[in-house]
């Protein structure tokens, strides 16, 4: 399941697995076995075989949801002015391998509302994996608490002395310069995760 999962959400755009490529993926040779587990798994509703040219294996929404899943905190303001509320109201499936960091940092998802980092690749609507981060290198994309903790925004990081400068990637929004004391970084975004554009 971790492999289709890699594999369905794979950041490079490339294609689901086919079932020679689940056997040298889980590092069985025999395709036999492949397609013994996969019916298995297609029967219990975890994932769905396309009849296509290479067998194509698509995870189902049960598949996504047994992949892992993580809790929606809040959102996030690609811009300025969203107050900081932490909601856990919703839930979002997640590939495993997502889930956990190696550094054992904890990870959390925002939901972005605006248009301030669309040069960074996050638009409004996007899902942001943050993981815990408070000494981010500058640089970084990364989640911050502003106003003593009242407003929360996800801009680039650039320390400059006694300030910090929050950039964002929109040439149409200005940059954020705040004290380093009054900044309270949160974490730093590891994953983009953009739902469907129509």
């Amino acid at each position: 399941m971790r492999f289709l999962a890699r594999r369905e959400g794979a950041a490079d755009g490339s294609a689901a697995p086919s079932v020679g490529g689940v056997a040298r993926g889980v590092g069985l040779k025999s395709k036999q076995t492949v397609h013994h587990h996969l019916l298995k798994l297609e029967e219990e509703g975890y994932i769905r075989r396309l009849a296509d040219r290479i067998r194509t294996i698509k995870l189902t929404q049960r598949g996504w949801e047994a992949a892992g899943e993580l809790p929606l905190l809040g959102r996030i303001a690609a811009g300025r002015g969203l107050e900081a509320i932490e909601t856990r109201d919703e839930a979002y499936s997640l590939i495993a391998e997502l889930l956990s960091s190696r550094s054992g940092k904890d990870r959390y998802l925002l939901r972005v509302v605006g248009q301030s980092m669309t040069g960074a690749g996050i638009e409004d609507g996007d899902t942001l994996l943050v993981e815990e981060d408070e000494t981010p290198p500058d640089g970084a994309v990364i989640v911050a608490l502003l106003d003593g903790g009242e407003e929360v925004t996800v801009k680039r990081l650039y320390r400059e002395g006694e300030r910090v400068r929050l950039k964002p990637e929109n040439d149409q929004e200005e940059d954020i310069l705040v004290s380093a004391e009054s900044l309270r970084i949160q974490g730093r975004v590891v994953y983009v995760v953009h739902p469907p554009r129509e």
